[in-house]
């Protein structure tokens, strides 16, 4: 038993996208959801979140495996919820981002937008990961356990 998540984002990360979760069977059991996945402009990618190879921009395309994780250390960052690990690329841009450095891609929540005026509210960019309402990712957690807790996910650019 296991899950297949979707995460289909535009190529302009500035703005929402969706995530939403199969079972095994090839039925809908969650979502879809609001979710983003921006990175931060840091100097660890040269401020420049859209290059997608480097630590803490944006979330790459492609497919990886998952692994439902314990909950950050930072509740105002990562949220009240465990997360989900994207821990080993399979194919496409994970790959590269991979064999890049990059490591430790989350699905998480965390402390919403100050500015309704951002284009991303109420979520807000993460160092990287994809970052999910907190009671979404709740919600998130609850299926991905209730199907097993590891699978893999698949992020498209749409």
């Amino acid at each position: 038993m296991g899950y297949h998540i979707i995460a289909n984002f535009p190529s302009n990360r500035d703005y929402k996208g969706t995530l939403k979760v199969y079972s095994d069977n090839g039925d809908l059991v969650f979502g879809p959801v609001e979710a983003l996945g921006r990175g931060s402009n840091d100097s660890k990618n040269g401020n420049d979140h859209t290059n997608w190879k480097l630590q803490n921009a944006d979330i790459p395309t492609g497919v990886a495996k998952t692994v439902v994780y314990d909950k950050g250390s930072s509740e105002s960052s990562y949220g009240p919820h465990k997360r989900v690990w994207l821990y080993q690329a399979v194919s496409g841009n994970f790959l590269i981002a991979e064999k890049n450095g990059r490591s430790e891609i989350m699905i998480h929540g965390g402390d919403p937008a100050t500015s309704t005026s951002l284009s991303w509210y109420p979520l807000r960019p993460t160092y990287g990961c994809i970052r999910l309402s907190n009671d979404n990712q709740k919600k998130l957690i609850d299926v991905l356990v209730k199907n097993g807790s590891s699978g893999k996910i698949t992020v498209n650019e749409i």
